[in-house]
């Protein structure tokens, strides 16, 4: 739930005034009950309490507006919204819009037939409702699920967090998020509502149904016939899961709790497992039809292609991410292009998949969103005894002022946990972290070179396309390198110059990123890199060759693919001592290159010019800039002086 002061008490106070104040110890909550009523007449419901254990109600599922908007959902605020503690970089300014609750879930149960209308209509961004007797406005999208949910006949208990939270009521906000994940399990129904029907929802939900039969796509989709007609059957169910509510962070714990979920959109309805079922199917015959598929996503409709395929992704991953009981720390990656209108809700969302020991922090909306991200990442380190939540620095954040060393988790970009496990550059040592102050923090490390080149350059050319460039990238590298095909240069930690470069651009792993690079992987290589001169020389004469320049041979794509990457994710360096790396692109000359005690790669750290107020000592205090790859220090080679009892570690605050 996205928290906002107290514009909701100041607005309808009257609604929780004679309702008991609930807490995470009561079993009660409210219940929101739908009076019956047809298509034409206005909403009408109360506002009551009953008991967990005994209470049959549903919940429902949705997003603020179905149209896709990023924005709060709920009730609009005609004040100023007040957020204690709040960070000015994530404050509200006069006249906007901030809700109290991002995106929860409500539960309902009963049968299908609804009173609502299966047309898709033009509608105000606000709509008013009655409860208890008292008029309040809802946006739109919340007007028209219960429109469509609303029995003729009878009335229906559903739970709905805008209306059953107290929303203007900080302690009530926190009692009730700390226990959504009972309120979510002890639903009879999940009902996730995606909006109103558009032109092609119904072929969308045809299409779905289809691919839950698990034959291979190259038969259900007949890819002998054209692109054109492959697109017609793809694009309806990319426009469908492309929705806002796919988008949201409160949904993962939604449907991952719910006994049963139902996907309803206007007054049609589809069991939510055939979403699940669907994406699976289509995961695995993206590998078993991959060379039938390819050369589709390579055409022009291949962002059409890109974007069913990322769909269904998105999809599994909630399956994935729940049935696997990952960790906050995994969670927070697995979900991180999932958005919340509230900051803090990116944490909070996800608090009710873990066992209730590794909650590392309770929900409090009274902190800001940088106290909640530095609780966080500081429980997260003290949990994991390791490291590995500094892989997610990412210093092209925007919405939480947060110290170097904690991420902000509202980018939507993460560093490179997936690589962790394959180095280690501390070797055995143990993690040594204090929190200092609220944000700054003590490490030891040692520093192993400082920086003295970063091709950091933007290339510009008349040839537009993402390879093209990278080629070019890749040339510069080699020539900062010094890499040449007519001599041979020995590298600082051994073996030739040539080999360390290769390993260095790959960052030591093969091109599926699955392990370590091999003796035997240089050919691949080799192959990769006297194709892409080939297309370069046919770049050079025929402007337009990069344009559509695409192979079948898996290694040449993987290859293209990690190049095209790098431009957005890692930078090529030089070290004063000859060493070659990729970095964060934040990076710059006169950086260093530290490892610190317990951790797997090495770390950019920047040196900051001023005395620390945590040690009152000069030049200790850095600003982290995220990790490294430095060919030959990754397997513990900086800290044998320490094992061998011949060198200490020394102290660093980061801030």
């Amino acid at each position: 739930m996205t928290s906002s002061p107290d514009e909701a008490s100041r607005s309808y106070p009257f609604l929780y005034q004679d309702l008991p104040q609930l807490s995470t110890e009561s079993q009660e909550v409210r219940l929101i009950r739908l009076d019956p009523g047809g298509s034409d007449e206005g909403i009408v419901c109360s506002l009551l309490t009953g008991d967990l254990d005994s209470s049959d109600y549903e919940a429902l599922s949705y997003t603020w507006e179905e149209s896709g908007h990023s924005g709060p959902q709920g009730a609009e605020w005609e004040s100023e919204t007040e957020w204690k503690n709040v960070d000015d970089s994530v404050r509200p300014k006069s006249g906007e819009l901030v809700s109290e609750q991002d995106h929860r879930t409500g539960f309902m149960q009963g049968d299908t037939s609804t009173s609502g209308s299966n047309t898709h209509e033009k509608q105000s961004s606000e709509n008013h409702i009655t409860v208890n007797g008292f008029t309040i406005r809802v946006k739109s999208n919340l007007e028209t699920a219960l429109r469509h949910l609303r029995y003729e006949n009878r009335t229906r208990t559903l739970w709905i967090d805008y209306l059953c939270i107290n929303q203007g009521n900080i302690a009530d906000r926190n009692a009730q998020v700390r226990r959504m994940d009972l309120i979510y399990r002890k639903a009879s129904q999940v009902i996730i509502w995606l909006g109103l029907p558009t032109e092609d929802s119904g072929r969308g939900l045809e299409e779905i149904y289809a691919l839950t039969a698990n034959v291979h796509l190259s038969k259900l989709y007949s890819m002998e016939h054209s692109q054109s007609s492959l697109l017609d059957r793809i694009k309806p169910v990319v426009h469908l899961l492309s929705r806002s509510w796919f988008q949201r962070v409160w949904v993962v714990q939604e449907v991952a709790l719910a006994k049963h979920a139902m996907v309803q959109i206007g007054s049609r309805t589809a069991p939510w497992d055939w979403f699940v079922k669907a994406a699976r199917v289509v995961q695995e015959h993206m590998v078993c039809c991959a060379e039938i598929i390819h050369p589709f996503m390579d055409g022009r409709g291949g962002d059409y292609f890109l974007s069913y395929r990322d769909c269904w992704a998105s999809i599994l991953a909630l399956e994935i991410g729940t049935r696997d009981k990952s960790t906050l720390h995994m969670a927070l990656r697995l979900f991180y292009n999932r958005q919340s209108t509230d900051p803090r809700d990116k944490v909070y969302a996800l608090l009710g998949l873990m066992k209730p020991s590794e909650r590392l922090v309770l929900p409090d909306y009274d902190l800001s969103p940088s106290q909640v991200y530095e609780e966080t990442a500081s429980k997260i380190m003290d949990f994991s005894k390791n490291l590995s939540v500094l892989m997610d620095i990412d210093e092209f954040a925007g919405d939480v002022h947060v110290p170097s060393w904690c991420p902000d988790w509202t980018t939507n970009g993460v560093g490179g946990l997936e690589l962790y496990d394959f180095y280690n550059a501390a070797g055995d040592s143990t993690v040594s972290v204090q929190r200092c102050s609220a944000r700054t923090l003590k490490l030891q490390g040692l520093i192993f070179d400082t920086v003295t080149c970063v091709d950091s350059e933007p290339f510009s050319d008349t040839i537009e396309s993402e390879l093209w460039e990278a080629y070019l990238r890749l040339r510069s590298w080699e020539s900062l390198a010094e890499i040449s095909s007519n001599r041979e240069s020995r590298y600082p930690a051994g073996g030739s110059r040539s080999v360390a470069f290769w390993q260095t651009v790959l960052m030591g792993l093969n091109a599926d990123r699955t392990r370590l690079l091999r003796n035997r992987d240089l050919g691949n290589y080799k192959t990769w890199r006297a194709w892409l001169e080939r297309y370069a020389q046919k770049a050079l004469s025929h402007r337009e060759a990069f344009l559509d320049a695409g192979s079948r041979n898996p290694n040449i794509r993987k290859h293209n693919q990690i190049l095209k990457q790098y431009p957005a994710t890692r930078w090529f360096f030089l070290t004063e001592d000859g060493y070659m790396g990729m970095g964060p692109v934040q990076m710059e000359q006169d950086d260093v290159v530290c490892v610190l005690a317990g951790s797997k790669t090495p770390f950019i750290l920047r040196a900051i010019n001023e005395r620390c107020e945590v040690c009152q000592m000069d030049q200790c205090c850095y600003r982290l800039k995220g990790f490294a790859y430095l060919h030959g220090i990754m397997n513990g080679e900086t800290v044998a002086g320490i094992e061998r009892q011949e060198e200490e570690w020394i102290e660093f605050c980061l801030r």
